[in-house]
């Protein structure tokens, strides 16, 4: 998290989210309404658009018509009629634009916020894990089931895992389907070093459940302690230039390790599931023995093995219930349908084929919704639901708004 625009971002859902008594539901509504809101002078000129040329369609049609066979002068009659009208479609799009990178950015502090709170709850469990005592080990395991407890978000066992009941598993699919209740290992390995190195958690430490302020330095070596991470509390690694989720360098700071001491395994995994790491001075021994007696113990094992405490997804044991039943993505693949629905309905009959052509591929977003909500978190589910809502009320009132206006310019015209 490195522009500033996302940690500013972070910082308002982080406001919001405290003014709101850590509570989800109304930290989401409120940052998607303001987002919205601006967003919605781009749906106004679009309107305004899109208004102006349902006037000049039937001369675009006339014009292309009559100047069909001759490319040069159809382009440069279409361009007169367009400035004689004051229509441009960079009028409408151009706003778009300037838009989208405010969206990007926040989609980034919010999925920095669900990786936060995925390895918040891996540390609190790792220290109900490791605790010197008895009653610490009990007070930290407390804590770690309030947090997982406070995960829970209407239907859903955990916001910051899928609304969804399909598991892909740990491969490498463009859309995961991730049903399990706990992040998969395979998602916190995929964290580079830069972005661990500049989470605000391994900045400034963070607020657990309880109001207790936890220091970064403590987080860190208690990872590392664990096996679950490795490397320098801070170092981003070696890659230097480029936006901190694109490049794969994880020579600094990393989660589960591909490799964890077995002193350090064996007080988590138990010494039966240990693999005991190869004697300096049986070197020649093991030289000659096979590659999988020797394989090291890995901070996977060892995130699985602690996470266990946490209810099992539908497709690992058939019985405990999957994370959610895949119903946000088809709540906001229903509202960007029926707003689509709204906003083409009025000017259907006189659009052009081209026009007409790039609205049936625009039925193509709903089926993308599903798939993205299904393989992001329930956060951004909700988010993009709520969001959804809101556009199909807004343009509602706009299209009868400007309607209204179009009708009374009729009469005057009359």
């Amino acid at each position: 998290m490195t522009f500033f625009l996302t940690n500013w971002f972070y910082q308002l859902l982080q406001l919001l989210y405290k003014l709101f008594n850590n509570n989800y539901l109304p930290t989401i509504i409120v940052v998607t309404v303001l987002l919205r809101l601006i967003q919605i002078f781009p749906d106004i000129n679009n309107r305004k658009t899109q208004l102006k040329m349902q006037v000049v369609q039937p001369q675009l049609n006339a014009i292309q018509k009559k100047y069909e066979n001759d490319p040069v002068k159809l382009r440069a009659e279409q361009s007169k009629l367009m400035k004689e009208h004051g229509v441009s479609t960079w009028s409408s799009c151009l706003p778009l634009l300037l838009v989208l990178p405010l969206f990007f950015c926040f989609l980034n502090a919010f999925r920095c916020w669900g990786n936060e709170e995925s390895i918040m709850l891996m540390y609190e469990t790792a220290v109900a894990e490791t605790a010197e005592d008895e009653s610490a080990r009990t007070a930290a395991a407390d804590t770690a089931q309030k947090t997982f407890d406070h995960y829970k978000f209407l239907w859903v066992h955990n916001i910051w895992q899928p609304d969804c009941i399909i598991d892909s598993g740990d491969g490498g699919f463009l859309f995961r389907f991730d049903a399990d209740v706990v992040t998969k290992p395979s998602t916190l390995k995929s964290i580079t070093s830069r972005t661990l190195a500049n989470m605000p958690m391994f900045k400034k430490g963070y607020t657990d459940i309880n109001g207790e302020l936890v220091s970064p330095e403590v987080i860190w070596d208690t990872l590392c302690a664990s096996g679950l991470a490795s490397g320098e509390l801070g170092d981003a690694g070696a890659q230097s230039g480029g936006c901190s989720s694109c490049n794969t360098d994880k020579s600094g700071m990393t989660l589960l390790p591909d490799e964890v001491d077995a002193s350090v395994a064996a007080k988590l995994l138990g010494e039966a599931e240990v693999t005991p790491s190869p004697d300096a001075s049986d070197s020649a021994d093991a030289t000659e023995a096979p590659a999988s007696s020797t394989a090291a113990n890995t901070g996977t094992q060892i995130y699985r093995a602690i996470m266990q405490k946490y209810p099992d997804s539908l497709s690992k044991n058939g019985k405990a219930p999957a994370n959610g039943f895949t119903i946000l993505p088809i709540l906001a693949a229903a509202m960007q349908l029926l707003t689509m629905l709204v906003s083409n309905k009025r000017s259907k009959g006189q659009q052009s084929e081209q026009q007409k052509q790039m609205n049936a591929m625009m039925y193509v977003m709903p089926v993308i919704s599903i798939l993205v909500c299904m393989s992001s978190t329930t956060a951004f589910a909700f988010y993009w639901t709520v969001s959804g809502a809101i556009q199909l009320v807004t343009t509602a009132i706009i299209n009868a708004i400007f309607d209204k206006k179009n009708k009374s310019n009729i009469v005057e015209a009359k």
